[in-house]
């Protein structure tokens, strides 16, 4: 458990603390704060709802739903309960504090208080419970298609967290014995907007939102998308930096994010538990899809112009 609260710390922005958090979990040298702020704060902020959410930013239901299950255990309030290192600090208490409750049991049962044992056994199925809800409602939905955007990042220390950080998460879900049925937020999650029946806007904007598209689009993704087509890249959002790219050269663009999209279909298959990565799977196969039927079309369209 204590590796957990370990790894949730070190996604925040360093601190002199963290190079021997590190050290003990056996990760590289802890980067400088400007490597967090590129690589993390500016292109992976770890929040659910930026991967869960219709719109692809940070609050909504999704940490609405983070905050109603941190009052349902009575907890105090956190400013952002859908963050990454709050969320792995409650997983390693609820784990903790459930090891608690079943040792109390034991040793009520042994020292002959039948009345006590049973209720720090209850207890202890309830927090065992309230553990798989965690990880299934909360965690687990979201955190391959993140873990998977810092493959390739540039920063050795990141590309080890992550993968350290999988291999925890499929180690706590294989204790969980989780379910086989879809999160709410999957379940919910609406598809990536076709622009032909939806506008233009609608569809860049499902491009930049994870659940509707099925795949991560960050900054650096969208300098390779330039550079590979000899494209400006404009400053400030990636929204405004796609609808650039659109009107230089739509069938290009279009036809990078579909082979962008089919690559991240791969990455999701048989990444995590069943039901979530056939999820992903299919969402980003689906707008890979789409986006190919746009390219081709955008294609036709250009060489009908005199």
């Amino acid at each position: 458990m204590e590796l957990l609260r370990a790894l949730g710390s070190l996604i925040e922005t360093p601190s002199e603390e963290h190079g021997a958090v590190a050290r003990a979990v056996g990760l590289p040298r802890v980067p400088t704060p400007a490597v967090h702020g590129r690589i993390v704060a500016f292109q992976r902020r770890p929040c659910a709802s930026i991967y869960l959410g219709a719109d692809g930013m940070m609050g909504g239901d999704v940490r609405d739903r983070a905050a109603g299950f941190r009052r349902a255990l009575k907890l105090e309030a956190c400013s952002e309960p859908d963050h990454l290192a709050s969320l792995l600090t409650l997983a390693a208490g609820l784990g903790e504090w459930r090891g608690d409750q079943a040792a109390a049991g034991d040793d009520s049962r042994a020292g002959g208080a039948g009345t006590g044992a049973a209720g720090a056994r209850a207890g202890a199925l309830l927090l065992a419970q309230a553990r798989a809800t965690l990880a299934w409602e909360h965690l687990s939905p979201w955190i391959r298609p993140y873990l998977a955007s810092f493959e390739r990042c540039g920063s050795p220390f990141y590309e080890a967290w992550a993968e350290l950080l999988e291999r925890a998460m499929d180690a706590l879900e294989d204790d969980l014995g989780l379910p086989d049925y879809l999160p709410v937020s999957l379940r919910n999650a609406p598809e990536l907007p076709d622009p032909r029946a939806e506008g233009g806007e609608a569809f860049v904007r499902g491009l930049l939102a994870p659940a509707r598209a099925g795949i991560v689009v960050t900054r650096d993704d969208l300098n390779r998308l330039a550079g590979d087509l000899g494209l400006a890249c404009r400053a400030g959002e990636r929204r405004y930096a796609l609808v650039g790219f659109l009107s230089q050269d739509a069938a290009g663009t279009l036809a990078w994010l579909s082979d962008h999209a089919e690559r991240w279909a791969s990455r999701m298959t048989g990444r995590g538990p069943r039901p979530i990565a056939a999820w992903w799977t299919a969402r980003a196969a689906g707008a890979a899809g789409l986006l190919a039927r746009l390219a081709e079309e955008a294609r036709s369209a250009a060489a009908a112009v005199p």
